[in-house]
């Protein structure tokens, strides 16, 4: 059996597992679906490159941990309407 700190611990290890080996939980907002129309692979890595953005900053944006940045919108925007 294990203590509440053990179990806490093993729970944030493999949340912290799950983010680095990736998950299809990712690209869950609206935002990060349509970035993924947009870019199919590397999502983030390519809306950091548009942005000028981290790869970290931009797949926060993706997920909804973070409200996507006015600046990964308007490029965002700017994508849908090239095309």
């Amino acid at each position: 059996m294990q203590s509440a700190y053990e179990a806490r611990t093993g729970e944030q290890t493999e949340i912290q597992r799950t983010l680095v080996q990736g998950d299809a939980r990712l690209c869950t907002s609206q935002f990060g679906k349509h970035c993924k129309i947009i870019w199919p692979t590397k999502t983030a890595e390519q809306l950091a490159l548009a942005v000028g953005c981290s790869v970290r900053a931009a797949a926060y944006e993706l997920s909804g941990e973070r409200p996507p940045s006015d600046r990964s919108m308007l490029v965002v925007i700017n994508k849908i309407f090239q095309r």
